[in-house]
């Protein structure tokens, strides 16, 4: 976790595109993989986000229990084969993986065609945040969206957003994320630099990786995927590749793109990855045997 050889490596999986990379069916095979070699396995998604609209039948499943996650960490969450390790000695002992429990922050968008977000996005504005802290659920609101009527009626009954954090311009949720979100996503990376098994950690987006720099867990090897292929890295070096990615211009100082890193390093190996039908993708371990040689690849460059 920390990059000493003695314990349980770290596997990062990032994305080579913003959507439908194929990084939760590589991640989810992955956990498969690496339970079978090694008993258990655990995989982690610190961020993730989906789509009232596009995703509206993952958002109905969640939230008709009043709760907000996507199909991502619902993957991720069923293929693993035990719990996180507490984040401390004072926390209570983890007994049940959910997916609030392996994806800290969610985000919950809506398509807003021809407007621009809060957040500067275009096409698309996020309607609030659920993030899982040490004492438990915590819900945040666009509250600029909401007096614009962009809430559909039913999020209000469906989740309890009626003593929600609310944010109405960018300022205020930086001060928000501050003091909640990146917390949980600490929190996070303390649980699983305490986790003596295998630990899969799947990036969001094309982000280089969702796991603080300067935080106890460094990936052993990385796996850049896309449709048809990964790509895999040396963990150190695409760490000290997404370190100078961070102090350019354009990355900023809080998140880094793929292909920031990937431009300045070269890969270990690039892997095919064969097409999956839907009743594959939905097995880890059908996934774990099409991915099979690319899955050992990643983990002799690890091991060896």
């Amino acid at each position: 976790m920390t990059g000493d050889r003695s314990d349980p490596p770290t596997y990062l999986v990032a994305g080579g595109a913003r959507v439908d990379a194929g990084k939760t069916t590589f991640s989810a095979g992955l956990v498969a993989h690496l339970a079978d070699r090694a008993g258990d396995a655990v995989g982690v998604k610190p961020r993730a986000g989906n789509d009232l609209w596009f995703d509206h039948d993952d958002y109905l499943i969640a939230t008709d229990a009043a709760r907000l996650y996507g199909k991502d960490a619902r993957t991720l969450a069923a293929a693993n084969t035990r719990a996180l390790a507490a984040a401390d000695d004072d926390s209570p002992s983890p007994s049940a993986v959910t997916p609030e429990s392996i994806n800290p922050v969610h985000r919950l968008w809506r398509p807003t065609p021809g407007r621009t977000g809060m957040l500067g996005d275009a096409e698309r504005t996020f309607l609030c945040d659920r993030v899982t802290t040490a004492s438990g659920t915590r819900f945040v609101v666009n509250g600029a969206a909401e007096e614009a009527g962009l809430f559909p009626d039913a999020l209000t009954d469906r989740l309890p957003l009626a003593e929600a954090t609310r944010v109405r311009d960018v300022p205020a949720f930086n001060e928000v994320m501050a003091e909640a979100h990146l917390p949980a996503i600490e929190r996070l990376a303390d649980r699983v630099a305490r986790t003596p098994v295998p630990v899969v950690v799947e990036s969001y987006a094309d982000v280089a990786g969702t796991l603080p720099r300067d935080g106890p867990v460094a990936p052993d090897a990385v796996a850049v995927v896309d449709p048809g292929r990964a790509r895999l890295y040396a963990g150190d070096r695409y760490a000290k590749a997404r370190a100078v990615a961070a102090g350019s211009p354009r990355e900023g100082s809080r998140e880094e793109h793929v292909d920031a890193v990937t431009e300045m390093i070269e890969p270990l190996a690039t892997v095919s990855l064969p097409a999956l039908s839907g009743d594959v993708r939905g097995d880890p371990d059908r996934i774990a045997a099409a991915y099979e040689p690319a899955y050992a690849t990643l983990t002799d460059s690890v091991e060896n």
